[in-house]
């Protein structure tokens, strides 16, 4: 069973990089519900660890789409689950 969640320094690094730009891009209340829906997928990660698609390379590592741009990746452990970066969907993923 999850007990904990857990925020790595490269997710909040991530993060805080998305919502910098889209706040200069788009604005404070866009940036606002971005973070807010962003909230609402890790609530959904934390009720349901393996709602989200696994990545093929390595199921313990899974990716919730937030936006067309960008998904967040996180891990699943037996008690953990750790929240590793915001990747924009635009790159090439690894995992391909």
């Amino acid at each position: 069973m999850v007990t904990e969640v857990v925020y790595t320094e490269t997710y909040k690094i991530t993060l805080a990089l998305l919502i910098n730009n889209v706040e200069l891009a788009f604005g404070t209340s866009t940036a606002e519900k971005l973070l807010d829906r962003i909230d609402g997928i890790v609530k959904k990660i934390i009720t349901n660890p393996n709602l989200y698609q696994a990545i093929p390379l390595d199921t313990r590592y899974r990716r919730a789409i937030i936006s067309r741009q960008s998904s967040l990746v996180y891990e699943v452990t037996e008690t953990k689950i750790i929240l590793l970066y915001i990747f924009d969907n635009r790159q090439d993923p690894a995992w391909t």
